[in-house]
């Protein structure tokens, strides 16, 4: 059952999202006992990307209301899913009172992880505790360290935390981008006794987690930082061919990095009153000034930043459109295909996830369950209608070819929208060479004075 899902995992979140990257997997011990702490910022689909990821078959914890429904909860237990009983979800007797964090409402929950890191095992937790939208992590839970720390008393001496960071471009929109970065191992074997208490090592464990994952503020300080970061990773990346990214989510990752780095630095010397101060304060106030005025007049040239770049030369141009024509022309039935027998569950399942939605976390998941379940039904009904047609071989090359279809349809669809793009663009530069040098000389300047200030920091 794990194999079958994790597979319907992988091709579901491979046609909502455009690309799934990650960074430094090899830093999972391949073998032993080793906790996964993720932080939290998209609900299932957090535990899916991780679970397709990570090579690795993981026990996951859960929140212990979804094991109300007896189904639901054989399934999960049948899984390796471990309940969980949170503060929040313990019921109270009357409205008016509060849960009360009694560490032994889980103690069955904890000794089935020391089970499980016992027989060496992988199990992922997201100590966060909750999924949420917030710009940064949530404080962490303590229940991660206790974990831990029971484990190794009970002997599992060869323990591992392993912090993973999850970054979604924009986690409710379709064919964006996300990206797993695995941090630093704890050891916990490795701490002195005075860094193995509860508090000292969910400290560490943050540490770490911050380390993988991205934080801000609050909501407008994350939209501009991040903004600044997409444009510069574009910028400081080649020009390369309108099937390939000009740069990965790990280069806008360390970006928004420095960037939020340079910007605290930023912050500390707008509190100087030094004439030098002063002056970089206003530096700093005139780029992005520059940087916001350029990004409308590309919003209003209707030009991609990942194509101001672009050969406007006649070579380049009859090179593009022969490439692009061949491919639509021998690969265009096959994405053809996969629309005619996708597009209406496809449809359907967007209209479904995003009717009611309160939260940025809840399309995406909602997508990708009703997904699933609608096209398992529609392919059933398809397949049955084909044998009762034509017969049972012919059903069955059916069959096969609706996946792949599905997912070339999906692929092609971002290439023909990034290969009309860049075909406007390349046919205003061409009527206006000067539009193009305007734009590339302003690019050049934030892409050295982004240099220069963050020097100066």
């Amino acid at each position: 059952m794990y194999a079958v899902l994790r597979a319907l995992a992988r091709v579901a979140l491979s046609w909502y999202y455009g690309r799934i990257e990650v960074t430094g997997l090899s830093r999972i011990p391949s073998r032993g006992p080793v906790l996964l702490a993720g932080n939290h910022p998209n609900a299932l689909i957090d535990a899916l990307v991780i679970g397709v990821l990570v090579p690795r078959r993981l026990r996951m914890l859960a929140k212990a209301t979804l094991f109300a429904n007896p189904l639901a909860a054989r399934a999960l237990r049948g899984l390796g899913v471990i309940p969980l009983q949170r503060a929040k979800d313990v019921r109270r007797d009357d409205a008016t009172s509060t849960p009360t964090a009694d560490p032994a409402r889980n103690a069955e929950s904890f000794a089935a992880v020391t089970a499980a890191l016992q027989r060496e095992s992988a199990v992922l937790i997201f100590p966060e505790g909750i999924s949420h939208d917030a710009p940064q992590l949530a404080p962490l839970r303590t229940g991660l360290a206790r974990m831990a720390i029971a484990a190794h008393e009970a002997g599992v001496s060869d323990l591992t935390i392993v912090p993973l960071g999850l970054v979604f471009e924009a986690k409710e929109v379709p064919r964006s981008r996300v990206l797993l970065q695995v941090g630093d191992p704890l050891v916990v074997a490795a701490l002195p006794s005075e860094a193995r208490t509860v508090a000292a090592l969910t400290a560490e464990v943050e540490r770490r987690l911050r380390a993988v994952t991205i934080n801000f503020a609050n909501a407008e300080h994350a939209a501009r930082i991040t903004s600044l970061a997409h444009a510069l990773a574009v910028l400081l990346a080649p020009v390369r061919t309108v099937g390939a990214r000009t740069h990965d989510l790990a280069d806008v990752a360390r970006l928004t990095r420095r960037i939020a780095r340079a910007a605290a630095r930023l912050d500390d010397v707008q509190q100087s009153t030094t004439p030098m101060a002063r002056a970089l304060a206003e530096r700093a106030l005139a780029f992005e000034t520059r940087f916001a005025a350029f990004r409308a007049r590309l919003d209003t040239e209707r030009i991609a930043i990942d194509d101001v770049g672009i050969d406007p030369g006649g070579t380049a141009g009859a090179r593009f459109a022969v490439r692009e024509s061949a491919r639509a022309l021998l690969l265009g039935p096959v994405g053809l295909w996969g629309r005619v027998n996708h597009w209406l569950p496809l449809r359907l399942t967007r209209w479904m996830a995003l009717r009611g939605t309160q939260s940025r976390d809840e399309p995406a998941m909602r997508s990708v369950v009703l997904g699933a379940l609608l096209v398992l039904t529609f392919y059933a009904v398809q397949t049955a209608a084909v044998a009762a047609t034509v017969g049972g071989w012919w059903a069955t090359g059916y069959a096969l070819t609706l996946i792949p279809s599905a997912s070339h349809d999906l692929r092609s669809g971002d290439r023909w929208r990034r290969a009309r793009a860049r075909a406007r663009t390349y046919r205003r530069f061409r009527q206006e060479p000067a539009l193009q040098s305007e734009l590339m000389a302003e690019a050049r300047w934030l892409r050295e004075e982004a240099g220069r200030i963050e020097a100066a920091l």
